[in-house]
């Protein structure tokens, strides 16, 4: 289970899955990816409550949106691995892409804009006030 089920780019999901097992459960991990596993996987350890058997661990929120696939891992006592990979789809959610105001977007734009200006400013008056090349000489040589 993931929740919350609708992430946005500031919530932590957090993952939550029965794990159970004939001897006592050692450990569970889950392994998550934001780029398709193109570069190093992390991995959280999960809490796992003996009790209710639920192990839970969060996966931290995606500023940027994005897609985010994860998968289990569970060890019991005696070194036996489990992995639960969603029958190789791997367990999924996505995070809806940042949008900005269009009110942030204008004064983004209008502060460039103001930016631009000055500096073609400062450029535009360097070289109407620098004085012309003979006169310069003329005025080093006296």
């Amino acid at each position: 289970m993931v929740q919350p089920s609708s992430p946005g780019t500031s919530d932590a999901v957090t993952v939550s899955v029965n794990v159970t097992d004939n001897r006592a459960v050692k450990n569970v991990t889950i392994v998550y990816t934001t780029d398709n596993w193109s570069s190093v996987n992390k991995t959280l350890v999960a809490s796992y409550n003996a009790t209710s058997s639920v192990a839970t661990a969060q996966i931290p929120a995606q500023a940027n949106g994005g897609h985010v696939e994860f998968y289990i891992v569970a060890f019991d006592t005696s070194g036996n691995k489990s992995v639960n990979k969603n029958s190789g789809n791997y367990f999924t959610y996505n995070v809806p892409v940042p949008t900005f105001p269009a009110a942030t977007s204008s004064w983004i734009i209008a502060g460039l804009l103001v930016g631009a200006i000055g500096v073609f400013a400062i450029v535009f008056l360097r070289t109407v006030m620098k004085p012309p090349a003979a006169k310069q000489n003329q005025n080093r040589y006296q």
